[in-house]
């Protein structure tokens, strides 16, 4: 309990009577000071009040009232001789207090260790309420704090729990003025201030007690927390445990694109090859391959048996081009490069001239007309159209999603469970060995269009540009549409773009969540 007001009053107390041989116990009759405060003495001590020990007692409406005055010390006591040049000799005490069993209040210097000790042991045996307690210097302002070495008795701080009461401490001068009215509220009805006025006014009987009432106010500070802050201890843990929960996942999250980027620029992981993402080829990336003049001159049949004659060493169906420079376009012939026959462009469909069509070759070792293959890689994928193997250049590496390194693992994890079809990402010029029959079988089949819808461009006349135009345009408008035919399906769920708002929120906060 937090004590926060001290009011004092003066009350008109009637004197016990006998009747039949029966004691008719003491009633108050009158409280004199709201009555009127001219004649009596009031008091209100608001604040500056230093709570020493706040041992339980009932505090019906948050009011602990009884009747003031000051414990009696025992005539051997060494105190007794010192506590008098500090309290006046007529001061109220039990004695002089009405008979009935009232709630007492009781009123002490605090002039050191052994008298406190000595009021303190006085008081347990009386019905007391509470004890206050200053110290005797007449300061007005507030008393030490609890903790200060003034209220040390050398127990420790035990006697703050070994009393039944609780005890305050008040100003030193509220105290002084509070032990003069009560040496002056001590006698009976004649002796105390104003009495003729009193007797005048109220008729009281001579024996009547006149005496000081207390009145505590306290606030009981309750040890447990209230409800609403339990509430936000419980939202607080939440939040805590939440954003540490985040920032664990997105710090986990950084170190696996930081990973997944690493990986992808040393060429160990084909993004578009796994559907994750469509990319494509930065053009300065694409005109450093390397231009030729496509050069086949196939051997002639035999008179006699129409067979094609094998050379040594050599394979019946092969080809060879020649470097042509770009920017002077001058064409070089490039011999004796052995390579698989590769007879017409994969994009556009349209056979190779010998000794005429400019190709372009990619790291993987196929040929395409520069426009398709350079439209295609710049602007469709990244992949080479025939074999899949990935253009972009060592280093080069997308921006890195979280939605990527969420489907590169679900990839990882699906292939260590069994074996799937993996795509060779291998940089470099080399021979191509994965050149079957079948594959010949295809590009012979494409290499040959039907006559429904294939276009001699040699025998467009000159004569006639419009159908010239015209045949041009289909072409263009077909190989385009080759182009979308040829690209390595992606799925595009995997973006978090398509995912509901609900979702898309709870994976920027938690982005290891799938």
């Amino acid at each position: 309990m937090s004590l926060q007001t001290v009011r004092n009053v003066v009350l008109l107390f009637s004197n016990p009577s006998y009747s039949d041989g029966h004691s008719v116990p003491s009633t108050i009759l009158r409280n004199i000071t709201a009555l009127s405060s001219q004649i009596a003495y009031s008091e209100d001590l608001l604040g500056n009040i230093t709570t020493l020990s706040t041992t339980s007692v009932s505090t019906p409406n948050g009011v602990v009232q009884g009747l003031l005055y000051v414990p009696d010390l025992s005539s051997n006591d060494p105190c007794k001789d010192l506590a008098s040049t500090y309290i006046p000799q007529n001061v109220t005490r039990q004695i002089n207090l009405p008979t009935t069993n009232y709630n007492l209040i009781a009123l002490a210097p605090w002039i050191n260790a052994t008298c406190t000790r000595s009021f303190l042991a006085s008081a347990r045996s009386d019905p007391l309420r509470a004890l206050l307690v200053y110290l005797p210097d007449g300061d007005a302002s507030q008393p030490p704090d609890v903790d200060d070495e003034a209220w040390d008795l050398g127990d420790e701080g035990a006697w703050k729990t070994t009393n039944r009461f609780p005890v305050y401490a008040i100003p030193g001068a509220s105290g002084n003025e509070m032990m003069r009215q009560l040496s002056l509220y001590s006698g009976d009805l004649s002796e105390v201030p104003f009495s003729d006025q009193i007797m005048s006014t109220y008729s009281p009987n001579p024996a009547d007690y006149v005496r000081v009432w207390t009145e505590l106010t306290v606030v009981t500070v309750s040890k447990t927390l209230p409800l609403w802050a339990f509430i936000l201890i419980i939202l607080g843990v939440i939040l805590a445990v939440i954003g540490g929960t985040s920032l664990l996942m997105h710090f986990v999250q950084s170190r696996r694109r930081a990973a997944l980027r690493r990986r992808v620029e040393r060429g160990e992981v084909n993004l578009e090859g796994l559907g994750i993402k469509r990319l494509t080829v930065p053009l300065k990336h694409i005109e450093k391959f390397e231009l030729f003049t496509y050069h086949y001159d196939p051997p002639a049949p035999s008179p006699t048996t129409g067979k094609i004659p094998q050379r040594k060493g050599r394979r019946s169906s092969e080809a060879s081009w020649a470097p042509a420079s770009v920017r002077t376009d001058t064409r070089t012939e490039k011999a004796d490069l052995p390579m698989n026959y590769q007879p017409a462009c994969l994009i556009c469909l349209e056979d190779f001239e010998s000794k005429k069509t400019v190709i372009r070759e990619l790291p993987c070792g196929h040929i395409y007309h520069p426009e398709c293959i350079d439209e295609f890689l710049s602007k469709l994928s990244s992949l080479c159209p025939s074999c899949k193997s990935s253009m972009l250049p060592r280093g080069y590496c997308p921006k890195i999603t979280n939605s990527m390194v969420r489907r590169e693992f679900g990839t990882r994890r699906l292939r260590s469970r069994g074996p799937v079809i993996t795509v060779n990402v291998e940089r470099g010029r080399r021979r191509l060995s994965s050149w079957s029959s079948n594959m010949k079988k295809h590009m012979w089949h494409t290499s040959s269009p039907e006559p429904d819808n294939a276009v001699d461009l040699q025998a467009v006349s000159v004569q006639e540009p419009p159908r010239a135009v015209t045949a041009r345009a289909s072409m263009v408008g077909t190989t385009r549409s080759h182009m979308h035919d040829l690209i390595v399906p992606v799925d595009e769920t995997n973006s978090d773009d398509g995912r509901p708002p609900w979702k898309r929120t709870a994976l920027k906060v938690f982005p290891g969540f799938r």
